[in-house]
């Protein structure tokens, strides 16, 4: 192997924290630097035997997802739920590692109608129990993901910190140009299951901002600000990546 693929791993385990308080680095003496480069890479061949190889050995034919240190474990039932979670936290201490409390949880999901059902957040989306409609107009339950509400709050956050509203000395062609890869990615994202409501609260959030933009800039009443955005979005139904994404209804240019 080369030295300075050497040198490089080197700087990357050894990196010293930053203390929050004062600044001062502090030498570490085990694990890896918290948001380093390399340290996804080395948390993936961590656990990939101190995971799943065991559950491959000990559990064969139980399903789970994994992603990086992020887990989900199906099981039949409760009981099997409760043992699985000791006997991996046994596993665990015995790499040295410890189940993080807080996340850590056992999540009953069933399609009838029960008090018990909980549901659980993973990669950003909240799998729970929903109801359906199929094509002859029957409803339905069916355990769905969709985008979770703590997702769904830092995008609102985050639209609310561009500040478009107060950008008056900028154009919608800027906006677009600076914002319309990141509206892109989360509706990549995001958008794939139950994507109504996911729709619905992000073009709500976006409209908000460039209807309080253009009402700004324009000096016009609501009414008004309303008519000559939708003027805009027809004659440029492609300026904004959300406008023809999403295909939205008069309904939801009435919510914003």
């Amino acid at each position: 192997m080369p030295k300075w693929v050497i040198l490089y791993c080197r700087r990357w385990m050894e990196a010293p924290m930053q203390s929050c308080e004062n600044g001062e680095l502090i030498t570490r003496t085990r694990g890896t630097p918290q948001g380093g480069i390399i340290s996804p890479l080395l948390a993936n061949l961590f656990l990939h035997y101190a995971f799943d190889l065991w559950m491959e050995r000990e559990y064969r034919g139980v399903p789970f997802e994994r992603y990086a240190d992020d887990i989900v474990v199906h099981c039949s039932r409760m009981s099997d739920a409760t043992r699985l979670k000791n006997r991996l936290s046994e596993c665990f201490s015995e790499v040295g590692l410890v189940l993080n409390a807080g996340k850590t949880n056992i999540a009953y999901i069933d399609t009838f109608k029960r008090r018990n059902v909980t549901s659980f957040t993973f990669l950003g989306y909240d799998f729970k129990v929903r109801t359906l409609k199929n094509f002859k107009g029957e409803l339905y339950r069916k355990c769905m993901p969709g985008a979770s509400n703590a997702a769904m709050r830092k995008i609102t956050e985050t639209i609310k910190k561009w500040r478009i509203h107060r950008s008056t000395g900028e154009s919608l062609l800027d906006f677009a140009r600076r914002y319309n890869a990141i509206v892109r990615g989360w509706i990549g994202y995001y958008g794939k299951f139950w994507s109504r409501n996911f729709n619905y609260r992000l073009w709500s959030a976006m409209q908000s901002r460039l209807l309080k933009w253009m009402q700004s800039k324009y000096r016009l009443s609501n009414r008004k600000t309303q008519r000559k955005l939708t003027l805009v979005r027809k004659e440029y139904p492609k300026l904004f990546v959300l406008w023809y994404l999403l295909r939205a209804s008069n309904e939801w240019s009435r919510a914003v």
